[in-house]
C-alpha cells in the first residue's frame, strides 16, 4: 500500500475534477475548438462566428487558456496549444472530438453514481432525479469547511488589534470573524449575512472559545444595515456571485460602514487572464455563469478599481492568502479626516 499523505488541497483538486472535463466538452460541444482549428480568433470573433454569448465565449477561452488548451496571444487573440490541432480538428484522422462529445454525454449520469451504488440499478432504471433537499445546508458547511483550512492565523496577516471591531460581511457559518476572535483577545465582531445561515452560525460558534465576542446580524447586504461604524470589514468570496454593478454598490456600502482609517479585505479567487498561476478563478468564473445570473471572477485591478471608486485609497493586491492557492487578498484603506 502507498504511503502517500493525501493534502486538502488535492483533495479538493480531486473533487473539483470534473470542472475542468466540462470546459473541454464545453469547448467541443460549442465548436470553439473547431473553430481555432482555422486560425487564431478573439473571444467576440468567435462568439460572433458561432452564435454564442461574448460575455460566455470569453469565459470559457479564459479557463481553456489556464488549462493549458489554449495559446493567448498578444493581441487578445487564442490559438491552439500545440499537438491539439489534429485531436480537435473534427476531421482529422486522429480526432478525439467524438469521444469528447461522448464524455459530455455522461456527465449526467456520473452524476447518479451515488444512487447507482445505494440502488444496484442504472439510470434508466432509477427514472427522473430526486429533488434536492440538502443543496443549501451542503453548500454552507462546503464553504465552512474551507474556510477552515483558511482563516488560522490570517488575523495577524490583517493587522487585527485587540479592541478593534471588525465586520464579516457574508460571512455565513462566520468561521473567519469566530476565528479571528479565538486569535486576536479583545476584538468584537459581528457576520452579517441572511437569515438561512444563522443556524449554520450558530453550529460553528460552538467551536469557538471567542465566540461570545461575535454577534450574528441577519439581513441582506442589498438593502440591509450593517451597523458599524467598524475598524475592519472582510469580505470574503461574495463579489463572484454579483455583477459588475453590484459589486461596486456592495464596496460602496462597505466603505461606508468603515471608521475613518479603517480597512477594507476582500478575499476572492483572484483571475489573471494573462499569466494564470492556477486554472481556478478561470474554471470558477465558468461556475458563475452556470449558477448565476452575472457573477464571474475578477482581477486584482478589477477589485481595486471597486475600492478606489467607493473612496478607499491605497487599494492593491496583496498576494494569495495560502503561497500557491486560487485565493487572493484585496486591501483599501478609508482615508482618515
Amino acid at each position: 500500500m502507498s504511503g502517500k499523505q493525501w493534502q486538502p488541497e488535492e483533495l479538493s483538486r480531486l473533487a473539483h475534477g470534473y470542472w475542468a472535463s466540462c470546459a473541454l466538452q464545453a469547448g467541443v460541444q460549442t465548436g470553439l475548438t473547431a473553430a481555432l482549428c482555422d486560425g487564431p480568433a478573439a473571444p467576440p470573433a468567435l462568439a460572433e462566428r458561432l452564435g454564442l454569448n461574448t460575455r460566455g465565449a470569453a469565459m470559457l477561452c479564459t479557463a481553456l487558456y489556464a488549462l493549458g488548451l489554449l495559446q493567448r496571444r498578444r493581441d487578445g487573440a487564442y490559438a491552439l496549444a500545440p499537438g491539439l490541432q489534429a485531436l480537435l480538428d473534427p476531421a482529422s484522422p486522429r480526432s478525439l472530438v467524438n469521444m469528447v462529445l461522448h464524455m459530455a454525454d455522461m456527465v449526467g449520469d456520473w452524476s447518479r453514481l451515488a444512487e447507482c451504488v445505494a440502488s444496484g440499478k442504472g439510470v434508466e432504471e432509477l427514472g427522473p432525479p430526486p429533488e434536492d433537499k440538502e443543496g443549501r445546508a451542503h453548500f454552507y458547511r462546503a464553504m465552512r469547511d474551507i474556510a477552515r483550512g483558511q482563516a488560522p492565523g490570517l488575523a495577524a496577516r490583517l493587522g487585527l488589534a485587540s479592541g478593534q471591531s471588525l465586520l464579516d460581511l457574508g460571512g455565513g457559518p462566520g468561521v473567519y470573524a469566530l476565528t479571528f476572535a479565538d486569535e486576536v483577545p479583545g476584538l468584537k465582531a459581528a457576520v452579517f449575512d441572511l437569515p438561512g445561515s444563522r443556524r449554520f452560525f450558530q453550529e460553528e460558534a460552538a467551536r469557538h472559545r471567542g465566540a461570545e465576542r461575535v454577534r450574528f446580524l441577519a439581513g441582506d447586504y442589498e438593502d440591509g444595515e450593517l451597523g458599524g461604524p467598524y475598524d475592519v470589514v472582510w469580505i470574503s468570496q461574495v463579489l463572484h456571485g454579483e455583477g459588475p454593478a453590484a459589486c461596486q454598490a456592495l464596496i460602496d456600502k462597505a466603505a461606508g460602514a468603515l471608521k475613518p482609517g479603517g480597512v477594507l479585505w476582500v478575499q476572492e479567487f483572484v483571475l489573471d487572464p494573462v499569466q494564470p498561476e492556477h486554472p481556478w478563478p478561470a474554471l470558477f468564473a465558468l461556475n458563475m455563469l452556470i449558477n448565476t445570473p452575472a457573477g464571474q471572477s475578477y482581477t486584482a485591478a478589477e477589485i481595486s478599481g471597486f475600492m478606489e471608486r467607493a473612496g478607499l485609497v491605497e487599494a492593491h493586491y496583496a498576494g494569495p492568502t495560502k503561497p500557491g492557492g486560487p485565493s487572493g487578498l484585496v486591501r483599501g484603506s478609508k482615508p482618515r479626516k
